[in-house]
């Protein structure tokens, strides 16, 4: 993060270690936040810092929630759950299909069962 930060880093968490190269408190607990996150999450969270341009560094949670591949992507880039399919009635089907292909088939009945009574109404005349 020196690298990135450079002196924002130091003034904000201290040098990594001391003269007898021991870790500091600051980075053995950045050491231990980040032991359980892959790298490649990590990888993420150092572009995320970059692309964001963020003029101080940012504390080890914020840094951690960057490193979340699951909040970064846009929820029209997650795979969504199918639905089951809707079930079928193969009666109704058929009985549907029948009434299509009588529609289709220019029968008179199937006009006059479908359309109403009376296609075109009758003016009426107002008093």
């Amino acid at each position: 993060m020196s690298e990135i930060y450079g002196h924002k880093w130091v003034s904000q968490f201290g040098e990594v270690c001391d003269f007898d190269g021991e870790l500091s408190s600051a980075a053995q607990t950045w050491s231990q936040g980040l032991a359980t996150i892959p790298l490649e999450s990590i990888s993420l969270g150092f572009s995320a810092l970059v692309k964001e341009g963020r003029e101080w560094p940012p504390s080890l949670p914020e840094f951690l929630t960057l490193c979340q591949t699951e909040k970064r992507i846009a929820p029209y880039h997650r795979i969504a759950t199918a639905l089951p399919p809707p079930p079928v009635d193969e009666k109704l089907a058929r009985d549907s299909l029948a009434q299509i292909r009588k529609m289709l088939s220019g029968s008179k009945g199937a006009r006059q069962e479908t359309s109403g009574e009376n296609d075109s109404p009758e003016p009426q005349q107002v008093a």
